[in-house]
């Protein structure tokens, strides 16, 4: 089973790349910032037990990190860097 990692994937094109994976059986490691209140990731997870959410700030070292050591003993096939950063707020 090939694998992906997500960013940015409660919304928008994030959320559809982690449906389209998933739809194709890949294996999907979804993130944002906000896991909780990303309510159709959340169904997408409940519905399909290849997709996991994560949360990621890509603007937070310790997130990063954070989710670094959790996937650490999983190979990713891809990367599907979607997360927008806006350093002006």
């Amino acid at each position: 089973m090939q694998r992906v990692l997500i960013t940015g994937s409660n919304r928008g094109l994030g959320l559809e790349w982690v449906r389209q994976c998933a739809k194709r059986r890949w294996r999907v490691f979804a993130t944002c910032r906000d896991p909780d209140s990303a309510v159709d990731l959340q169904d997408l997870a409940d519905q399909d037990s290849s997709v996991s959410l994560h949360r990621l700030d890509v603007t937070e070292a310790s997130q990063i990190n954070d989710l670094a050591e959790s996937l650490r003993d999983e190979a990713i096939d891809l990367l599907v860097n979607n997360a927008g950063v806006y350093f002006e707020r």
